[in-house]
């Protein structure tokens, strides 16, 4: 079982102490938010890159996932085009970085355009993407979120989109519509390339309050334990975000340290299937 965290959750440390937390805790990755001058992003130079590269290799570390916004969900044919090719830095990153997957979303529905309008849209936009990306090690996986929330939307888009595109599977935004893992798995399972782990006791309209990982509302376990029955290969990425609710629940570092000694517990259990 292969672990990381997403350096989204501290945007406030600097690359060197994004690292020496994944190191410490015993990670076997960091996933790195590709946004802004916090830690790396396209319009980092060569010399900044290749010292995160290095820094990364130093610990013993792998990238898992380098996460951009690129939006798939978009007005028109020409507008998708648009953000594929300046999706192409972020892939040339992911490249140098040796991150075997670039986190995209499909985004809110424009309001100019239909849902199928736009899901037509966003599959033109992925099929020119896969094109794009070629012979690239890298994959596209999109992120269960905003209005592709679920594995039933996900494999709608993906039936006619080339397998070098994926899924990066956020646990909770499936659970919130009401799908379990082996609904999902079921449906975009062989697509699922990454995994976003987080917990929460509640989720109220101005934000969420987090948990220690395995003692909140998202079926954590199961989830984990059926991905590893499946045979599942990718990382798990811990994702915890500030939110208008910080300082009523847990804090990252102890939802970091609940998410290690959780999941190795998980993982000495064995990778035994179990049916929802």
């Amino acid at each position: 079982m292969k672990l990381s965290y997403t350096t989204l959750s501290v945007q406030d440390r600097t690359i060197g102490e994004a690292v020496e937390i994944a190191s410490a805790h015993g990670l076997e990755g960091i996933e790195l938010r590709g946004r802004g001058d916090a830690h790396v992003s396209p319009e980092s130079t060569f010399s900044y890159a290749a010292y995160v590269r290095e820094l990364v290799r130093e610990h013993k570390l792998a990238v898992p996932c380098l996460t951009a916004y690129t939006r798939f969900h978009q007005p028109t044919a020409a507008a998708v085009r648009e953000e594929v090719d300046r999706m192409m830095d972020m892939v040339r990153l992911a490249e140098f970085l040796e991150a075997p997957c670039l986190r995209v979303f499909m985004g809110p529905v424009p309001e100019a355009v239909s849902l199928s309008q736009a899901d037509q849209i966003a599959v033109e936009g992925l099929q020119y993407a896969s094109k794009r990306l070629g012979n690239s090690p890298v994959r596209l996986v999109i992120e269960t979120h905003d209005s592709a929330k679920d594995g039933r939307t996900l494999a709608r888009i993906l039936k006619d989109v080339p397998s070098n595109i994926g899924v990066l599977l956020d646990i909770i935004h499936p659970w919130d519509m009401g799908e379990k893992i082996g609904e999902t798995w079921e449906m975009i399972g062989e697509r699922i390339y990454h995994v976003h782990i987080k917990d929460i006791s509640r989720t109220l309209e101005n934000g969420r309050i987090y948990c220690p990982i395995g003692q909140g509302l998202l079926p954590v376990e199961s989830t984990v334990r059926w991905l590893e029955g499946k045979g599942y290969q990718g990382f798990y990425s811990l994702e915890w975000e500030k939110s208008a609710l910080e300082g009523q629940g847990v804090g990252f570092e102890e939802q970091l340290e609940s998410f290690v000694s959780f999941m190795r517990g998980v993982e000495q259990d064995g990778n035994s299937q179990i049916t929802l």
